[in-house]
C-alpha cells in the first residue's frame, strides 16, 4: 500500500466511525468534506508520484550521457567560433596568443571530463559560459588597439593610459583563467573606454 493510500484510508476510517442522523444537514456536509479529502490526498499522492518520475529520468544513464555529449559539443563549437575570430583578429600577436592558451585550457579541461562524473554536464556549461565571456573581452580588446592605432598622437595621455590599464586588467583575467564574473567586470569597463575613445576619434577625423 502506497503512502497516499494509507493517509486516506486512515482518513476515512476516522469518518466511518462517526454516527451522523439520516438526513441531517451535517451529514451532507461531511460526506462532501470526505470527498474534499480523498480528492487533496489522490492529487498529492499523484504529485509525488511525477516527481519522482520526472527525477528518475533525469537520472537515466543514457539520457544523462545525451545532455553531456550535447552541452560539450557545444562548448567545442564555441571554441572553434572563438580560435576562427583569433585567426582574423587585428589584435596585437601577444594578445592573440593568450586568448590561445586560454581556448586551449578550455578544450583540454574539455576533453578530460567523462560522463559519469557527478554533475559533469553542469560543468560543461559553465565552460561553455567562459568560453562566451573569453569571446566578449578578445571582442573589446581588440577594439581597444584598433581605437590606438587610429588615435595616434592625438589621443590624450590621461585616455591612453585609462585604455591601456584597462585592456591590461582585461588581459590579466585571461591568463590568470578568472573567466567568470571578473572578467565579465573588466571587460564592461574597457567597452566604456574604448566607445569614448571612439567618439573621439570621430570628432578629430570630422
Amino acid at each position: 500500500m502506497t503512502g497516499g493510500a494509507r493517509i486516506l484510508t486512515n482518513m476515512l476510517g476516522r469518518f466511518r466511525g462517526l454516527r451522523v442522523p439520516v438526513g441531517s444537514q451535517w451529514r451532507g456536509q461531511t460526506l462532501i468534506r470526505i470527498d474534499i479529502v480523498k480528492e487533496r490526498i489522490m492529487k498529492t499522492a499523484d504529485s509525488g508520484r511525477n516527481r519522482l518520475t520526472r527525477t528518475a529520468a533525469k537520472q537515466v544513464p543514457h539520457r544523462s550521457h545525451e545532455r553531456f555529449y550535447a552541452a560539450r559539443a557545444d562548448v567545442k563549437r564555441a571554441c572553434e567560433d572563438l580560435i576562427h575570430l583569433l585567426r582574423m583578429s587585428t589584435a596585437h600577436q601577444v594578445v592573440v596568443t593568450d586568448f590561445m592558451t586560454a581556448v586551449m585550457r578550455v578544450e583540454h579541461d574539455l576533453h578530460a571530463l567523462a560522463p559519469d562524473e557527478p554533475k559533469v554536464t553542469s560543468a560543461v556549461r559553465e565552460m561553455g559560459k567562459e568560453v562566451q565571456h573569453l569571446q566578449v573581452a578578445q571582442t573589446w580588446v581588440a577594439a581597444a588597439d584598433r581605437v590606438l592605432d587610429r588615435l595616434g598622437t592625438r589621443a590624450s595621455h590621461g585616455q591612453r593610459d585609462a585604455l591601456l590599464e584597462a585592456r591590461e586588467r582585461v588581459m590579466w583575467c585571461v591568463r590568470a583563467q578568472h573567466w567568470d564574473g571578473e572578467l565579465t567586470s573588466t571587460t564592461t569597463q574597457l567597452q566604456a573606454l574604448v566607445q569614448e575613445a571612439e567618439a573621439t576619434a570621430a570628432r578629430v577625423a570630422s
